[in-house]
Protein backbone atom coordinates (compact mmCIF):
# COMPACT_ATOMS: atom_id res chain seq x y z
CA UNK A 1 0.00 0.00 0.00
CA UNK A 2 1.67 3.25 -1.51
CA UNK A 3 2.16 6.10 1.06
CA UNK A 4 -0.34 9.33 -0.80
CA UNK A 5 1.78 12.42 -1.54
CA UNK A 6 1.43 14.81 0.96
CA UNK A 7 0.57 18.26 -0.51
CA UNK A 8 0.06 21.96 1.14
CA UNK A 9 -2.48 22.87 -1.44
CA UNK A 10 -4.88 21.50 -4.25
CA UNK A 11 -2.93 23.82 -6.37
CA UNK A 12 -0.06 21.48 -5.86
CA UNK A 13 -2.24 19.43 -8.24
CA UNK A 14 -4.14 20.95 -10.74
CA UNK A 15 -3.01 19.04 -13.36
CA UNK A 16 -4.51 16.12 -11.76
CA UNK A 17 -8.18 16.34 -12.08
CA UNK A 18 -10.72 18.35 -13.96
CA UNK A 19 -13.73 18.68 -10.99
CA UNK A 20 -13.19 19.09 -7.72
CA UNK A 21 -15.64 17.05 -5.62
CA UNK A 22 -15.50 18.85 -2.28
CA UNK A 23 -17.38 17.07 1.11
CA UNK A 24 -18.83 20.00 2.71
CA UNK A 25 -18.67 19.04 6.26
CA UNK A 26 -15.63 18.56 7.52
CA UNK A 27 -14.40 20.31 4.71
CA UNK A 28 -15.95 23.42 3.99
CA UNK A 29 -17.72 23.94 7.40
CA UNK A 30 -18.29 22.39 10.62
CA UNK A 31 -22.24 22.61 10.64
CA UNK A 32 -21.54 26.28 12.42
CA UNK A 33 -18.73 28.15 10.96
CA UNK A 34 -16.77 28.20 7.94
CA UNK A 35 -13.04 27.08 7.82
CA UNK A 36 -10.92 30.30 6.71
CA UNK A 37 -8.92 28.66 3.80
CA UNK A 38 -11.71 27.21 2.42
CA UNK A 39 -12.99 30.25 0.34
CA UNK A 40 -9.78 31.22 -0.96
CA UNK A 41 -9.33 27.50 -2.12
CA UNK A 42 -12.58 28.02 -4.03
CA UNK A 43 -11.31 31.03 -5.52
CA UNK A 44 -7.91 29.59 -6.69
CA UNK A 45 -9.97 26.39 -8.19
CA UNK A 46 -12.53 28.38 -9.93
CA UNK A 47 -9.75 31.12 -11.35
CA UNK A 48 -7.45 28.13 -12.49
CA UNK A 49 -10.56 26.63 -14.54
CA UNK A 50 -11.47 23.96 -12.51
CA UNK A 51 -14.80 22.66 -11.74
CA UNK A 52 -16.23 22.29 -8.19
CA UNK A 53 -18.98 20.55 -7.02
CA UNK A 54 -19.92 20.02 -3.67
CA UNK A 55 -20.62 16.46 -2.55
CA UNK A 56 -23.11 16.03 0.63
CA UNK A 57 -24.42 13.36 2.60
CA UNK A 58 -27.44 15.66 3.11
CA UNK A 59 -31.00 14.11 2.71
CA UNK A 60 -32.44 17.49 1.91
CA UNK A 61 -32.40 18.71 -1.26
CA UNK A 62 -29.56 20.58 -3.31
CA UNK A 63 -30.99 24.38 -3.22
CA UNK A 64 -31.29 23.74 0.39
CA UNK A 65 -27.66 23.11 0.74
CA UNK A 66 -26.64 25.64 -1.59
CA UNK A 67 -28.52 28.22 0.19
CA UNK A 68 -26.88 27.24 3.77
CA UNK A 69 -23.33 27.29 1.92
CA UNK A 70 -23.79 30.90 0.80
CA UNK A 71 -25.20 31.48 4.65
CA UNK A 72 -22.21 31.06 5.54
CA UNK A 73 -20.05 33.06 3.68
CA UNK A 74 -18.97 31.05 1.30
CA UNK A 75 -18.47 32.01 -2.89
CA UNK A 76 -21.17 29.94 -4.00
CA UNK A 77 -20.55 31.72 -7.73
CA UNK A 78 -17.30 29.20 -7.87
CA UNK A 79 -19.88 26.22 -7.20
CA UNK A 80 -20.93 24.61 -10.46
CA UNK A 81 -23.39 22.20 -8.62
CA UNK A 82 -24.57 21.00 -5.54
CA UNK A 83 -25.13 17.00 -5.31
CA UNK A 84 -27.30 15.42 -2.00
CA UNK A 85 -27.39 12.23 -1.35
CA UNK A 86 -30.94 13.44 -0.86
CA UNK A 87 -31.17 15.02 -4.33
CA UNK A 88 -30.09 12.05 -5.71
CA UNK A 89 -32.49 9.50 -3.88
CA UNK A 90 -34.93 12.21 -5.12
CA UNK A 91 -34.22 12.30 -9.07
CA UNK A 92 -33.54 8.16 -8.70
CA UNK A 93 -37.30 7.53 -7.29
CA UNK A 94 -38.93 10.28 -9.77
CA UNK A 95 -36.74 9.29 -12.88
CA UNK A 96 -37.40 5.26 -11.98
CA UNK A 97 -33.72 4.16 -10.74
CA UNK A 98 -34.28 2.87 -7.86
CA UNK A 99 -36.87 -0.49 -7.18
CA UNK A 100 -38.00 -1.78 -3.86
CA UNK A 101 -39.27 -5.53 -4.26
CA UNK A 102 -39.50 -4.46 -8.04
CA UNK A 103 -41.91 -1.43 -7.06
CA UNK A 104 -41.10 2.31 -7.39
CA UNK A 105 -41.66 3.73 -3.22
CA UNK A 106 -43.93 5.78 -3.52
CA UNK A 107 -45.18 6.00 0.07
CA UNK A 108 -42.17 6.95 2.58
CA UNK A 109 -42.04 7.18 6.59
CA UNK A 110 -39.70 10.08 7.13
CA UNK A 111 -37.66 10.27 10.37
CA UNK A 112 -36.13 13.66 9.76
CA UNK A 113 -34.47 16.46 12.34
CA UNK A 114 -37.61 18.95 11.84
CA UNK A 115 -41.05 18.14 10.74
CA UNK A 116 -41.06 20.14 7.64
CA UNK A 117 -38.18 18.64 5.62
CA UNK A 118 -39.95 15.43 4.01
CA UNK A 119 -42.42 17.73 2.82
CA UNK A 120 -39.90 19.89 1.14
CA UNK A 121 -38.10 17.12 0.01
CA UNK A 122 -41.28 15.56 -1.78
CA UNK A 123 -42.10 19.12 -3.29
CA UNK A 124 -42.70 18.24 -7.18
CA UNK A 125 -42.63 14.56 -6.91
CA UNK A 126 -45.50 11.64 -7.07
CA UNK A 127 -44.26 10.58 -3.43
CA UNK A 128 -46.37 10.41 -0.72
CA UNK A 129 -45.27 10.89 2.83
CA UNK A 130 -46.96 8.76 5.32
CA UNK A 131 -48.08 9.81 8.84
CA UNK A 132 -47.13 6.54 10.40
CA UNK A 133 -45.99 2.96 9.71
CA UNK A 134 -48.53 0.80 8.03
CA UNK A 135 -48.28 -2.20 5.70
CA UNK A 136 -49.15 0.95 3.17
CA UNK A 137 -45.54 2.63 3.94
CA UNK A 138 -42.46 1.40 1.25
CA UNK A 139 -40.00 2.35 3.15
CA UNK A 140 -38.64 4.84 5.71
CA UNK A 141 -37.04 7.63 4.66
CA UNK A 142 -34.05 8.12 7.59
CA UNK A 143 -33.05 11.93 6.22
CA UNK A 144 -31.56 13.62 9.64
CA UNK A 145 -31.93 13.56 13.20
CA UNK A 146 -32.09 16.20 16.06
CA UNK A 147 -28.60 16.57 17.48
CA UNK A 148 -29.72 15.20 21.10
CA UNK A 149 -31.03 11.89 19.50
CA UNK A 150 -30.45 8.82 21.61
CA UNK A 151 -29.55 5.56 19.85
CA UNK A 152 -32.52 3.53 21.34
CA UNK A 153 -35.34 6.52 20.20
CA UNK A 154 -36.41 4.84 17.50
CA UNK A 155 -36.63 1.58 18.79
CA UNK A 156 -40.18 1.25 18.92
CA UNK A 157 -40.68 2.05 15.28
CA UNK A 158 -38.64 -0.33 13.75
CA UNK A 159 -40.18 -3.01 15.74
CA UNK A 160 -43.35 -1.77 13.91
CA UNK A 161 -41.72 -1.56 10.37
CA UNK A 162 -39.87 -4.73 10.98
CA UNK A 163 -43.87 -6.62 11.44
CA UNK A 164 -44.53 -5.48 8.17
CA UNK A 165 -41.18 -6.12 6.70
CA UNK A 166 -40.43 -2.42 5.84
CA UNK A 167 -36.85 -1.36 4.56
CA UNK A 168 -35.04 1.54 5.85
CA UNK A 169 -33.62 4.19 3.06
CA UNK A 170 -31.02 5.66 4.42
CA UNK A 171 -30.02 9.09 2.65
CA UNK A 172 -27.13 10.12 4.82
CA UNK A 173 -24.75 6.90 5.84
CA UNK A 174 -22.59 9.63 7.83
CA UNK A 175 -22.41 8.11 11.30
CA UNK A 176 -20.98 11.13 13.32
CA UNK A 177 -21.11 14.68 12.24
CA UNK A 178 -19.20 17.35 13.59
CA UNK A 179 -20.38 20.45 16.00
CA UNK A 180 -17.93 23.28 16.90
CA UNK A 181 -17.65 21.93 20.42
CA UNK A 182 -18.48 18.06 20.14
CA UNK A 183 -19.43 15.52 17.39
CA UNK A 184 -23.04 14.06 17.48
CA UNK A 185 -24.97 11.25 16.02
CA UNK A 186 -25.72 10.43 12.14
CA UNK A 187 -28.24 8.62 10.92
CA UNK A 188 -25.54 5.97 9.36
CA UNK A 189 -25.66 5.09 12.86
CA UNK A 190 -29.45 4.63 13.82
CA UNK A 191 -30.17 2.96 9.90
CA UNK A 192 -26.85 0.31 11.47
CA UNK A 193 -28.93 -0.19 14.39
CA UNK A 194 -32.19 -0.79 12.72
CA UNK A 195 -29.71 -3.17 10.66
CA UNK A 196 -28.65 -4.84 13.08
CA UNK A 197 -32.50 -5.25 14.55
CA UNK A 198 -32.67 -7.49 11.65
CA UNK A 199 -34.30 -4.50 9.12
CA UNK A 200 -33.15 -4.31 5.26
CA UNK A 201 -31.10 -1.12 4.70
CA UNK A 202 -30.90 0.84 1.36
CA UNK A 203 -28.05 2.92 1.49
CA UNK A 204 -27.83 6.47 -0.44
CA UNK A 205 -24.52 9.10 -0.01
CA UNK A 206 -20.96 8.26 0.55
CA UNK A 207 -19.02 5.90 0.08
CA UNK A 208 -22.36 4.27 -2.12
CA UNK A 209 -22.54 4.31 -6.03
CA UNK A 210 -25.54 6.37 -6.09
CA UNK A 211 -24.62 9.57 -5.24
CA UNK A 212 -21.15 9.45 -7.29
CA UNK A 213 -22.98 8.28 -10.08
CA UNK A 214 -25.15 11.39 -9.95
CA UNK A 215 -22.18 13.26 -10.28
CA UNK A 216 -20.81 11.58 -12.97
CA UNK A 217 -23.93 11.99 -15.02
CA UNK A 218 -23.05 15.83 -14.94
CA UNK A 219 -19.77 14.80 -16.96
CA UNK A 220 -20.83 11.79 -19.14
CA UNK A 221 -17.27 12.84 -20.69
CA UNK A 222 -15.29 12.53 -18.38
CA UNK A 223 -13.07 9.80 -16.99
CA UNK A 224 -13.95 9.15 -13.36
CA UNK A 225 -10.44 9.55 -12.54
CA UNK A 226 -10.88 12.87 -13.43
CA UNK A 227 -12.81 13.70 -10.75
CA UNK A 228 -10.66 14.23 -7.32
CA UNK A 229 -12.97 13.60 -3.97
CA UNK A 230 -11.81 15.91 -1.52
CA UNK A 231 -13.06 14.78 1.87
CA UNK A 232 -12.46 14.00 5.71
CA UNK A 233 -13.85 10.95 6.15
CA UNK A 234 -11.51 7.97 5.06
CA UNK A 235 -14.76 5.48 5.91
CA UNK A 236 -16.94 7.86 3.25
CA UNK A 237 -15.15 9.97 1.21
CA UNK A 238 -11.88 7.90 0.44
CA UNK A 239 -13.75 4.77 -0.05
CA UNK A 240 -16.37 5.53 -1.94
CA UNK A 241 -14.25 7.63 -4.31
CA UNK A 242 -11.71 5.21 -4.75
CA UNK A 243 -15.22 2.71 -5.39
CA UNK A 244 -15.90 4.46 -8.25
CA UNK A 245 -12.68 5.38 -9.92
CA UNK A 246 -12.23 9.26 -8.57
CA UNK A 247 -8.94 10.42 -7.23
CA UNK A 248 -8.87 11.14 -3.48
CA UNK A 249 -7.53 13.75 -1.08
CA UNK A 250 -7.85 12.99 2.40
CA UNK A 251 -8.64 16.49 4.38
CA UNK A 252 -6.73 15.72 8.25
CA UNK A 253 -8.30 18.87 9.93
CA UNK A 254 -11.86 17.00 9.71
CA UNK A 255 -13.82 14.27 11.25
CA UNK A 256 -9.84 12.77 11.92
CA UNK A 257 -8.46 16.08 13.30
CA UNK A 258 -7.68 13.98 16.73
CA UNK A 259 -5.60 11.18 14.87
CA UNK A 260 -3.05 13.57 14.01
CA UNK A 261 -1.21 15.04 16.72
CA UNK A 262 0.10 18.78 16.11
CA UNK A 263 3.82 18.90 14.68
CA UNK A 264 3.30 15.76 13.17
CA UNK A 265 6.28 14.85 10.57
CA UNK A 266 5.54 13.23 7.21
CA UNK A 267 6.50 9.10 9.05
CA UNK A 268 3.64 10.05 11.51
CA UNK A 269 1.34 10.86 8.92
CA UNK A 270 1.62 8.40 7.10
CA UNK A 271 1.20 5.69 10.11
CA UNK A 272 -2.09 7.36 11.13
CA UNK A 273 -3.00 7.30 6.97
CA UNK A 274 -2.58 3.54 6.63
CA UNK A 275 -3.99 2.70 10.06
CA UNK A 276 -7.38 4.68 9.31
CA UNK A 277 -6.79 3.04 5.62
CA UNK A 278 -6.33 -0.85 6.97
CA UNK A 279 -9.71 0.15 10.20
CA UNK A 280 -11.67 1.15 6.99
CA UNK A 281 -10.96 -1.28 4.85
CA UNK A 282 -9.51 1.26 1.80
CA UNK A 283 -6.93 1.80 -0.10
CA UNK A 284 -4.54 4.69 0.63
CA UNK A 285 -5.68 7.96 -0.48
CA UNK A 286 -3.53 9.64 -3.33
CA UNK A 287 -3.25 12.80 -1.51
CA UNK A 288 -3.09 14.13 2.01
CA UNK A 289 -3.41 17.47 3.04
CA UNK A 290 -4.19 19.40 6.73
CA UNK A 291 -7.24 21.55 5.59
CA UNK A 292 -8.77 22.46 2.19
CA UNK A 293 -6.16 25.41 0.73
Amino acid sequence: MSNPILINSLEDILDSFDVAVLDQWGVLHNGSICYSSASDAMRMLHACGKEIFVLSNSGKRADLNLARIERMGLPVATISRVVTSGEALWQDVNESRIRISRQIPRRLYPICGHPDDPKVWAIDSKVDIAERIDPSVDAILLMGLADDTSESEYDPTFQQALEFEIPLICSNPDKTSPRVDRFVMSPGALADRYEEMGGEVIWYGKPHAPVFQAVMRHHPDLKPNRFLMVGDSMEHDIAGGQKVGFKTALVRGGIHTNDFPNGADEEQINATLRLLADQHNVQMPDFSLSYLV
